[in-house]
């Protein structure tokens, strides 16, 4: 309980004191069910809140940022899982700068992914799974862009009625398109590194990331306390600006064990 107690300190810490500021790409939440059979059935829903002042590119930039995650996950069959993922942010800018591009912004990002697990143990589970899907979603701000991404994501994790943890390699290749640049000029978007000094945009080429995540839950049976950290590093040259880091505080609930508490309580 006592590593739990600084667990939870250190991640409040880290979600409230972290840098904030607007960026072309943030990690989401990666969902992490840990099936151990079939029939199972799992819902997070998560956030974290973080506010502060960096610069970047010489500009200061200062404001608030909201995330949000909502996960669900369900294995109909044994060693088959399906997984579902609705992400957003918001950032609201405490000093708005249209020529700087310190200016309110928001995301939105959906995915859908199948996979498979083996599961291994009575009580305390040993859990192997690996999971591929397919994303877009669209960025609000300074610019419009929408984006794709497709992701591969092996894992291994431990689960008990008390206490869960999981880590999980993402490897993600981001494609935009559709970008809309609002009446900025070439100076502005060369300025925030959305096209080269050769004319390339962002728009234009493939970027690759692989994103390591540590998950741990603990909580009683079907409804659980989930902390999350989620690292972004790119595996390709990218010029523009993103957030490297997710940190997030969730809620976890297993319909399974929900149903198997009720007809142990009949």
């Amino acid at each position: 309980m006592k590593f739990i107690s600084a667990l939870l300190i250190l991640t409040a810490i880290l979600i409230v004191g972290s840098s904030c500021n607007r960026y072309y790409y943030k990690p989401n939440g990666v969902n992490a069910p840990l099936f151990t059979d079939a029939g199972q059935a799992h819902l997070n829903v998560a956030g974290s809140i973080g506010g502060g002042n960096n610069i970047d590119n010489d500009i200061e930039y200062s404001g608030t940022r909201y995330a949000f995650d909502l996960q669900g996950s369900v294995s109909p069959i044994k060693h088959l899982g399906i997984i579902a993922n609705y992400s957003t942010t918001k950032y609201i800018a405490d000093n708005p700068d249209f020529v700087s591009g310190n200016v309110d912004s928001k995301s939105h990002f959906l995915e859908f992914g199948a996979g498979g697990y083996y599961a291994k143990g009575k009580k305390f589970k040993m859990v192997l799974d690996c999971y591929a899907g397919y994303g877009y979603g669209k960025i609000t701000g300074d610019i419009d862009i929408r984006m794709n991404r497709i992701f591969l994501q092996p894992g291994i994790g431990l689960r008990s009625p008390a206490f869960d943890a999981a880590f999980n390699l993402r490897l993600v290749n981001v494609k935009y398109h559709h970008l809309d640049t609002k009446g900025r000029d070439n100076d502005y978007l060369l300025q925030q590194n959305l096209i080269n000094s050769g004319g390339r945009r962002i728009d234009n080429t493939n970027y690759g990331f692989v994103e390591p995540s540590f998950t741990v839950r603990t909580g009683y049976k079907f409804l659980k306390v989930q902390l999350q950290m989620v690292i972004a590093e790119e595996m390709t040259s990218v010029q523009w600006h993103y957030s490297p880091y997710r940190y997030t505080v969730g809620l976890y609930f297993s319909l399974e064990d929900a149903i198997a508490e009720a007809r142990n309580n009949r």
